[in-house]
């Protein structure tokens, strides 16, 4: 019964249109901003305009369409086929194009080459896929020496949270013990993985990479089914008051693996 729901749940994740555009989602695009923000001023140290850059996971556009406004040149890769739709008619809107590809992020990885992109990035993406630590080890591939990798990844207190908030005390003991496996979603199961600060870099560091930031995301807030969103819903506050949520989140490192993600900017 558990493989009859995986697969279909993998047709309705490819096949379903999506409900609401995370280029217009005011909670997506609070959180947006502090991807964005690290982004961008990393990528102007690298070099300027004129990057290429690979979207691993890119959605509908999120990150990609800010980014491609300042002149880069992007590679998006999308499973969900009415995401890579959004995310053509959002980057038309902008007079941008990008090559965009209707495959899972492994398979299009795999088919690339060494040291062909500028930078990489997989945000909020990649860690409900089983091969993570293989497509870690390609994204760091088909980037050039000197090039930068963006990646989010969940924390562990994140899915403590969750596993309590919905009740599901028997994940709580596997999420304590390990860093993966099949958390319970409503009928089955799915997999996640979550790392401490140290696996994180311990895992660049045997890639060849060079940790340059970490930034907690999301501190206590969330939207959605997130359990944080019961202390805060950026979707429900004005500009004014997500100001100030921002300055609240923009904390020190004492909380940096208590969010929603942590966010790793690292370079090759």
């Amino acid at each position: 019964m558990s493989k009859i729901l995986d697969i279909a749940q993998r047709v309705a994740r490819r096949f379903t249109r999506v409900a609401v555009d995370s280029t217009k989602h005011p909670a997506e695009q609070y959180y947006a901003d502090i991807y964005l923000d690290e982004i961008r001023k990393h990528l102007a140290e690298a070099g300027g305009a004129g990057l290429r850059i690979l979207d691993a996971g890119c959605g509908s556009g999120r990150i990609m369409v800010p980014i491609a406004r300042l002149g880069h040149h992007f590679t998006g890769i999308d499973y969900h086929r009415d995401s890579l739709r959004l995310a053509k008619e959002n980057m038309e809107a902008i007079g941008a194009k990008a090559e965009l590809i209707e495959m899972s992020v492994l398979d299009a990885l795999i088919k690339m080459d060494d040291a062909s992109f500028d930078a990489a990035m997989a945000i909020e993406s990649i860690f409900v896929d089983e091969q993570y630590e293989t497509i870690l080890k390609h994204m760091a591939r088909v980037v050039r020496p000197g090039g930068l990798l963006f990646i989010t990844h969940r924390t562990r207190y994140f899915y403590l949270t969750q596993a309590l908030a919905n009740g599901h005390f028997d994940d709580l003991e596997h999420i304590t013990r390990r860093n993966n496996g099949r958390l319970r979603k409503g009928l089955h199961r799915v997999y996640h993985c979550w790392q401490t600060r140290a696996e994180l870099e311990a895992t660049y560091a045997s890639l060849g990479l060079t940790t340059l930031s970490l930034n907690g995301v999301g501190l206590c807030s969330g939207f959605g089914g997130d359990p944080l969103a019961r202390l805060c819903d950026p979707s429900t506050l004005d500009e004014d008051q997500r100001r100030v949520l921002r300055e609240v989140e923009n904390c020190d490192e004492e909380l940096l693996m208590a969010g929603r993600y942590v966010f790793a900017v690292t370079q090759k």
